[in-house]
Order: C-alpha cells, then structure tokens, then sequence
C-alpha cells in the first residue's frame, strides 16, 4: 500500500467521507469531522484517493463502449444493438455526462480546505491544492469532451451561496477549454514530479494537457494549442522517467500493471473487483461450453472437460475494419503492408465475385440448422453490398495464416483471432464450425454470448484464477496515459503544423517499437495522414482514446476526414462495419457487413460533434431562473 495507490482497501476512521448531495452540492446528506479529516497529511490524502474514484475513475471502465461508436469495434449480441453509432433514439434528452457537482464539490473542497488546514506543511499544502484542481479539471474535461460546456462550479458552495447557485453554463467550447487547462496548469505547476502508481504527479497533469490541448485545437482552432500540446509531450518524453514497453500485450495484463510506459493507471484490489466487475472483461469473453460444441459438430473440445474456460457474457468485439489496420510484413521484400496486397496473399488467394456465393456454401450444420452464408448475408443495405470480398485459396496455404502471420505485434496482444491460444492456455477456432465460432450455439449468424466479427478482445481480458467466471475475484487496471500516446498526440500536432517529417519520425517511434514493423516512408502529408491515422488505430485501440480522436479529425478534414470540408461528416463513423467468415478447411473467407439488428446503418451527422445538455437539465435549470442555451442541432 506504500508503494501503489489501489482503490477497494481506503477507509476512513470517524465516518469521514462525503455521500449524496443536493441539487448544487451544498452540503452532503451525512456529516464529517472535517476538523479530522485535515488534522493529518494521512487522513488528508485518505479523503483525496477517494476524491479519485470520481474524477479519475471517469476515464476508467470506457475501453469498450467507446470503441464500439468507432470502426474497430461493436457492440451487439443476437437481439440487441447500441444504437449510439446509429443515432436511432439519440435526441436532446440524451445524457452522455453532465453536472457531476459531487464530484466537483469534493475537488473544490480538497483545494479550499488543505489551503486552512493548520496541520499541514506548506509544502503539502501547496501539492494538495494543486492535486483538488488537477482533479476538478478531470471532471470538467470529461464533460467537455462529450458536450463541450459545463456548469463552471469553482468553489465549496454553501445553502448562503445564492448566486452561484445561477451559475450559468460556459459561453462556448473556448471558454470551456480555458478553464479545464487553467486547472491542468495548476498542477503541473505544484504537483510533485513522482508520485505512487495511481496518484497522480506533474508528468500526470502535462499528459493530459498534451490530450486536452489537442482536442481543445480541433475545436477553437487557436493554434497556441499546438504549442502546448507539443510541449506537454515534449516534458513527459523528455522526462527520462517512461520508457516505451517491451510488451505491448503485456502491459494491458496484469503481469504488466506497473510497466514503466504507464503515466497513469487506474488499479483495483481483488478484494472487491471480479470477473463481473467491468464490461472489458466479463462483456469480452463468450459463453460456450463442450456440449455445444459438439452438437455443432465443431472443434477442438476444451481442456476443461466442464467446458468452464469461456462463462462469459460477450458483447462487444473487435471488427475485420479493425484487422485490417494491422499491416503484415510481405514474405518477399520485407514490407510491410495491408494482408491482401502482399505476396504470400497474392500468389496464394484467387479472389472471387461475392456474388457468386449461395445461402450454404461454406456450411451447414444439420443438428442445429445452421448455415453460412445465410439469407442475412446475401444482398445488399442501403449502405452497399453485404459481403465486400471473397476469396479462395489455390495451393496448400491456409488463408488463417496467409491473414494472421507475420503482423504487427500489437495485433497478437489486443486480438484474439482464429488458430490462437486464449484463456486458460485453450485453443480456440474461430473458422465455421470452429469452438468459439459464432454459430456455434445457435443456429444464427451471431449467437447468444459469442462473437459477431470473428474476433474476440484480448486486450485488457485477464487471466484469471483459477478459471474466469462473474464472480470470481481478480486485481485489475485501466491504463489511463501512457507513454505511447504522447508520440502521437505530438505527430498529429506536427501534422497539423505542416511539419511532416517531425511527424513521420514520430510515429515510426511507436509503429517501429510497439508494433515490430519497417518505418513509415511517407513524404507527403497525404500519406504522412495516412499512416498516422493506422497508426493511431493500432497503437491507442480499445484505450477509450479513438472516438474523440475521430472527431478531431472530422473537425480538420481533408486528409484527416477522406477528403471531406472541415466539420464534416466523418466518413468512417458513417458506414458498417464488418465480420469474417473462413471454412473449416481455411481455404476459402469471405467478409461482410455485420447486418444482425441493422448494425449496418451507421450514422454519423455534424450534430454529434457536442452531444446535447440533457434537456432535463435545462429544464430544471430553468425553474430555477437560469436560461441555458442547447448545443447545435439539439
């Protein structure tokens, strides 16, 4: 406990912790000796890491929903579908995070009280202070992010502080953004340069300025925010106290927990985390068992004679957009390139029309019925033709290892794919008939609890002992910054400069150490974006980082945005995505848009760039006497 900030084991001797409060937080529901709270720098900082589970544990747990609104991943099972990336149902009332007053109540309190705590030294005073506003500027950059204003609650309110109760919303994004890094400069400023594993430090605070400031770019277009966010990566980098993983895999799993790349962790003790506790892991892993492998005349069985590796209930998965990123290395000259331009592909694979493929030919299952391609693959949506590509192989290869060897190494660390080792040391297949196939409970395309892409995540699903099941308990952590993302926060600002070959050199950083692969050649900034952008997809997936990078890039356009005005629609949140299907034998695949529940009709429109002020809020607001403006085109 020394050495690393966990959160589960933090308590409180005198009942000194802050609960539910009214509408503005004046006060909360049950009372505490303040007066012992902040006799001591030990219960001080007891108060402040729980201040953490609601400023920092923002950014905790959002791994997998929010890859599902990008092209990497999705979130669907046989009868339900997020509809975020659709935009059915989405309208002013939506609420994707706003107000959070407890939470900035309990900053403003650590602020204003360690400022008068007698018992401290100056010193830790002044690391405590800046440690309030660092995290004050968590919870409003979360709302920030999402709606692009928020109520600018800077102080400990009273039931006296009548007019702050009217405080109105930020005027706009600009002012917004001014405030969350007028906080992050506070820290950076007064916090201590280390800290334990999970509190936060000063190369915490330019780690999230590096993020904000770029995003803050995207939307005011002042470029002194390019400066900053290059001089933000420019201090973590050139700190010399994070150095880039060995592991890229690794550092998601627990035996990587303290990689030295991590700025930022968000950790929990198995005492009370288990399998169930997030969506990242107990939504991530399937739900099959032998017998159903069996009646699907599937294989291979399980070591586990029970069947008792997968009792998951997955949701959410990677896509074969998401595959697609991750170059292959060509067995002939070396470079690295997408799986279906190299060598091995080309002098191997014969690819065939899709529409020549009828309801059955890869197979059919008479016990369960079970067929592919079935009715909902043929044809076409409104967005295009179903099945994209379709190919077949002429010679002894196998199209799993035509597609899945020699790739990226962070492929092998964030997917799990057909022909791999998973959980527990089993071998799973994901090809027709295979143990962790889609079909394979059912007799749909997409079955209760098993993958609806072909592909599972890996990254950030533990191991677990002795088997992974709900309830089983488990330590656990989120990365929240690390190293890797301040290389690419510092290409794209470079990009944005013009400085394309600080931007390129950049990027090979991450894509020649992360991913195991030649460097980038790319000369023009047409191709410089190119790069960048797999590169990002690659580097950052499933960290909660790409949907807000999306929308940056939709607000640049161009070669950012597939040649679209700045502030256009953003092309890739505005189309399918896609699945695989391989025969048993690998020698054939085709890939098709993933239909189940009209998981086709990806919407993306201008609106969506700030979600709304929940109508709800403004209204209640607005009893009150205070007049809110809605976001555009809520």
């Amino acid at each position: 406990m020394n050495k690393y900030l966990k959160y589960g084991l933090l308590c409180f001797t005198g009942g000194v912790l802050a609960t539910s409060c009214d509408v503005m937080d004046t006060k909360p529901m049950e009372s505490y000796d303040e007066d012992l709270v902040w006799s001591s720098k030990e219960t001080a900082d007891a108060f402040v890491t729980e201040v953490y589970k609601s400023s920092v544990a923002l950014y905790a747990g959002e791994y997998a929903y929010l890859e599902s609104y990008t092209p990497n991943g999705i979130h669907s099972d046989l009868t339900n579908l997020d509809a975020f990336p659709t935009e059915v149902g989405m309208d002013r009332t939506t609420n994707m995070g706003f107000g959070y007053f407890a939470n900035l109540r309990n900053c403003n309190l650590i602020i204003e009280k360690a400022a008068a705590a007698t018992a401290l030294t100056e010193a830790q005073k002044s690391e405590l202070i800046a440690e309030g506003h660092f995290l004050r500027s968590l919870v409003n950059f979360y709302q920030t992010l999402w709606e692009g204003r928020f109520v600018p609650i800077m102080k400990v309110l009273t039931p006296e502080s009548t007019e702050d109760f009217k405080t109105p919303l930020t005027a706009n994004v600009a002012e917004s953004y001014k405030l969350v890094i007028d906080d992050m400069n506070a820290g950076i400023e007064g916090l201590p340069e280390e800290s334990a594993s999970g509190r936060v430090n000063k190369y915490v605070a330019y780690a999230f300025r590096c993020r904000a400031a770029l995003q803050a770019y995207a939307y005011t277009k002042d470029a002194s925010y390019l400066d900053m966010c290059i001089e933000s990566a420019n201090a973590v980098i050139n700190s010399g106290k994070y150095t880039l993983s060995s592991n890229y895999g690794e550092m998601f799993q627990k035996a990587g927990a303290y990689d030295n790349e991590i700025i930022l962790g968000y950790y929990r003790l198995e005492k009370n985390t288990n399998c169930g506790s997030f969506s990242e892991m107990i939504s991530c892993v399937p739900n099959v068992n032998n017998d159903e492998i069996a009646n699907s005349n599937a294989s291979p069985l399980f070591k586990d004679a029970g069947g008792r590796s997968f009792e998951g209930w997955a949701s959410y998965f990677p896509t074969q957009d998401m595959v697609d990123q991750y170059l292959v290395i060509d067995e002939v000259d070396g470079k690295a390139k997408p799986w279906n331009e190299t060598a091995q592909y080309k002098n191997s694979v014969k690819e065939e029309d899709p529409s020549a493929l009828q309801v059955g030919d890869f197979v059919k299952v008479e016990l369960t019925g079970r067929v592919v391609p079935d009715e909902d693959d043929m044809g076409s949506t409104e967005k295009g033709k179903k099945i994209v590509r379709y190919g077949r192989v002429t010679d002894d290869s196998r199209i799993n290892e035509i597609m899945y060897n020699n790739r990226d190494k962070r492929f092998y660390g964030t997917i799990v794919y057909d022909s791999c080792t998973w959980l527990s040391g089993e071998l799973v297949t994901l090809c027709c008939q295979g143990n962790l196939w889609a079909g394979v409970r059912k007799d749909q395309a997409d079955s209760w609890y098993t993958t609806a892409s072909g592909y599972y995540w890996r990254k950030n699903v533990y191991e677990v002992s002795p088997r992974f099941y709900v309830s089983n308990n488990t330590d656990y952590h989120f990365v929240l910054a690390r190293l890797g993302e301040m290389y690419m926060n510092r290409a794209e600002a470079y990009l944005l400069k013009g400085e394309i070959d600080k931007a390129v050199a950049d990027l090979n950083v991450t894509r020649t150490q992360h991913g195991g692969l030649p460097p980038s050649m790319a000369v023009t900034e047409e191709e410089a974006w190119r790069d960048y952008i797999r590169e990002r997809r690659v580097e950052m997936a499933y960290e909660g980082n790409l949907y807000w990078s999306y929308l940056r890039w939709g607000k640049y356009g161009g070669y950012a945005n597939e040649g679209e005005k700045a502030n256009g629609v953003i092309q890739a949140l505005n189309r399918p995505v896609h699945k695989i299907q391989i025969t048993k034998d690998r020698k054939r695949y085709f890939i098709g848009q993933i239909v189940r529940n009209r998981a086709w009709n990806r919407n993306f429109t201008t609106k969506r760039y700030l979600m709304p002020i929940p109508q709800s809020a403004i209204d209640r607001r607005a009893a009150s006497g205070i007049t809110d403006e809605q976001n555009p085109g809520w």
